[in-house]
């Protein structure tokens, strides 16, 4: 499943949940399609929360993917490029230290 379709799969879900509570606390909801409604909900529910999950292990695998990434920019023997602008810095700072002007 594409992530558009995934998207509007969790959005159409969403308003679905939405709009069954807002039914719900205006009492629109009668007796007879309360069982209805609730199956309604709980699906929507079901969706969203797969999509989420799905997701959320997405996510975890990107921050894995990033951290590495990090960890390989920071390998020693090698200056990251805020270190060397720090450095550059430095050398800036003590060029005619010792001149009078």
């Amino acid at each position: 499943m594409s992530k558009q379709s995934q998207s509007r799969r969790y959005e159409e879900s969403y308003a679905i949940l939405e709009k069954i509570t807002e039914s719900l606390n205006k009492d629109e909801v009668g007796i007879d399609d309360l069982v209805e409604k609730t199956r309604e909900a709980l699906d929507a529910a079901r969706t969203c929360m797969e999509i989420l999950n799905k997701q959320k292990g997405e996510f975890k695998k990107l921050e894995t993917e990033f951290s590495q990434l990090l960890q390989q920019s920071s390998a020693p023997g090698e200056s990251r490029p805020e270190e060397e602008s720090n450095n550059a810095n430095e050398d800036e700072e003590n060029i005619g230290e010792g001149d009078p002007f």
